[in-house]
């Protein structure tokens, strides 16, 4: 337990010091625009939200090498290296239409009438079959494909929705908000793992991940959801250069309430990937954690939700 805790604060110290260099950044790329979107005189526009989106796809590269090789344990033959290019590309759109927002003059892709993750994706399938039919061999070549669209699905496009959080708003508080996001996911699983430890009794999901129990999972939702409180009240008294908190109080619970169990849902996910091929950790990258699917797999599938209720909800744009 205390090599979990003690890796658990270096990541969020990480985290920190990865949300003070984005709001370094924005606030120095804004300085002299005036304003968050509109025309921009300034070149330096492309440095907002650049530290994330450099995280970001580094994160989905590795990720999808990774799940790669847990499928080749598995039996499989995934066409890794071109899903990894493909989930980059994914994850990194929205960084870059949030640019052409910024600087509506150099606009071209915006003006395409149709979204570019799909036509990325219909590329990166049309790529994966060609690499497919390339090897010259039919056998397992349906999985080949299917494991390829998994991957860019599933790590790239899901994954770009923690970046679109963060695009929400290129000012420094579209950072903290990401940020906060984060955290109000990852508590839910510091909910759990304490809760189920001290009270669980009843097993959630035998059958798949005999760990987690009912409890756990309720210790989740009711620790995420006081966190998303907490969040949006720290904001509200200490984030006056923010702006107004994007949420409620009464919002920001169901927020955390919902983070977590989407999260505790993507961890259920990456348990039936993992359990097919026959693996408990998917990686040994994260000590004490396992590898990097393991701490991104709640975020995975928790972030377009989290997205969804901050356009819905909140009306963020």
């Amino acid at each position: 337990m205390g090599q979990r805790i003690f890796f658990g604060a270096l990541l969020i110290i990480m985290l920190v010091g990865l949300i003070a260099a984005d709001m370094w950044l924005s606030a120095y790329a804004l300085a002299d625009m005036g304003t968050s979107f509109g025309p921009v005189s300034s070149p330096r526009h492309w440095l907002i939200g650049l530290p994330f989106a450099v995280i970001a796809v580094t994160l989905v590269v590795a990720a999808t090498f990774e799940l790669g090789a847990l499928c080749r344990a598995g039996g499989y033959r995934p066409v890794t290296a071109w899903a990894a290019f493909v989930g980059a590309g994914l994850v990194l759109l929205p960084w870059m239409q949030m640019q052409e927002r910024l600087a509506p003059e150099h606009a071209t892709w915006l003006k395409l009438g149709i979204p570019l993750e799909l036509l990325w994706l219909m590329g990166g399938f049309i790529g994966t079959a060609i690499i497919v039919l390339g090897r010259r061999v039919t056998e397992r070549a349906t999985s080949s494909l299917a494991i390829a669209l998994l991957m860019m699905v599933y790590i790239g496009l899901l994954g770009s929705f923690m970046l679109r959080v963060r695009c929400l708003d290129p000012a420094p508080a579209g950072a903290v908000l990401l940020a906060y996001t984060i955290l109000t996911i990852k508590s839910s699983d510091i909910g759990a793992y304490f809760t189920g430890r001290a009270f669980g009794r009843r097993k959630l999901v035998p059958w798949l991940s005999p760990g987690k129990t009912v409890e756990g999972a309720v210790g989740a939702v009711v620790f995420a959801a006081g966190v998303g409180v907490l969040g949006m009240w720290l904001w509200g008294r200490f984030g006056t250069n923010l702006g107004d908190p994007p949420l409620n109080y009464p919002q920001a619970f169901v927020f955390g309430a919902l983070m977590a169990i989407t999260g505790h849902f993507g961890d259920l996910v990456e348990s039936v990937i993992k359990r097919d091929v026959g693996s408990k950790d998917s990686g040994v990258v994260v000590p004490a954690f396992g590898g990097l699917l393991d701490v991104l797999d709640s975020l995975l599938i928790a972030s377009p939700f989290a997205w969804l209720m901050l356009t819905i909800v909140a009306g963020m744009r």
